[in-house]
């Protein structure tokens, strides 16, 4: 039988949280058991059918390599390089345990190029590596491996609001997560290690308090 391997990320352009790395591997006939379940790219599920087909996926995957990275490692090194480490430590890992991809696919938001060349030294020649935008829709590896991190990113959101409150989704472009940093800021008070703080719109909603307080 044939193994695939899918790496893809979630959290990655968020406000709030943390971003997860993910990387499934898969035999070719359960791929075609995933396929037929209904698995595809994380973002065109609801969060309780993710849920459902997490719990396939675990059930029937050989092989899972989950890294994640916190808002003070972020904000102190580029995206990109973050998701190359954890690229390469899953391949290596994946090949450390005895695991032999024939494929290695990888979802890519931008610098395929780079990332192509910065897994030149670990891809063995047996291992063919396709590095794509919208992967996740594409294979089923990629797919599994973006609901396995998406999910996960979910659970540690959810477990992030019953510390410090409803902040909306963690995004930039909700506007619920702007009024919770907004909310914070005025009340002077410092932003918590969750919030990325190199982020523009952390730097936006500063500059706006700043303006007000001129008024006040």
């Amino acid at each position: 039988m044939l193994l695939y391997l899918g790496i893809d990320e979630a959290g990655r352009g968020c406000l709030v949280g943390d971003m997860f790395v993910a990387a499934v591997a898969l035999y070719d006939d359960v791929i075609e058991l995933l396929a037929n379940v209904g698995v595809k790219d994380s973002k065109k599920l609801p969060p309780n059918s993710r849920v459902k087909l997490f719990k396939v996926i675990l059930s029937n995957t050989s092989y899972i390599y989950v890294r994640r990275y916190q808002p003070d490692v972020i904000d102190t090194v580029n995206l990109n390089d973050l998701f190359i480490d954890a690229i390469r430590a899953s391949i290596k890992t994946a090949y450390k345990l005895g695991f032999k991809p024939t494929t290695v696919y990888v979802d890519s938001t931008s610098n395929i190029k780079k990332i192509i060349n910065s897994l030149s030294d670990i891809i063995h020649h047996s291992t063919n590596l396709v590095v794509e935008y919208n992967a996740d829709e594409k294979y089923i590896p990629v797919s599994a491996a973006s609901i396995v991190a998406k999910v996960l990113r979910d659970k540690h959101v959810e477990y992030l609001k019953t510390l410090y409150g409803d902040f909306g989704s963690g995004y930039p472009s909700d506007p619920k997560t702007v009024k919770w940093i907004k909310d914070i800021v005025l009340t002077h008070s410092e932003l918590p290690p969750i919030v990325r703080r190199s982020w523009k719109t952390i730097k936006k909603v500063y500059s706006s308090v700043k303006t007000l307080d001129e008024y006040i």
